[in-house]
Parts: C-alpha cells; structure tokens; sequence
C-alpha cells in the first residue's frame, strides 16, 4: 500500500508539472524545440531525487527506531 501511494503522488506531482510546462508553452506560442521537449522529459524525471531522499529519511527514521 505504501509504494502505491509513493506512485500515485508521484505521477500526480510529474503529470502537475507536465500540465504547467504544457500550458506555459501554448500560452507564448512556442515551438516544439530541443529545449522544450527537455523541459518535459525533465518534468517526468525531477521527483526522482525527492522520492530517494524521502524515502531514505523513512529508512534511517526506521532503521534507529529498531536499533
């Protein structure tokens, strides 16, 4: 149950930033360049870091706990 609420947050918080980046480009008229299929790569790719360090503070919080 709690790697599916990790997934659910996840792909709200990429699909979140996906629609910003989306909107933003429609919004100037903007082409479908490099920079900006990168900028949406990126925006699936971004809450890795932050799922690791959470994850990891959970982990150590649990690991003392045990100890």
């Amino acid at each position: 149950m709690f790697h599916s609420l990790i997934l659910v947050l996840y792909g709200a918080i990429a699909a979140i930033a996906l629609g910003v980046t989306l909107l933003e480009g429609w919004v100037n008229h903007d082409r479908w360049t490099i920079h900006r299929i990168a900028g949406l790569i990126a925006c699936l790719f971004w809450p890795l870091p932050l799922t690791f360090f959470l994850l990891h503070g959970s982990v150590s919080r649990l690991a003392a706990r045990l100890s």
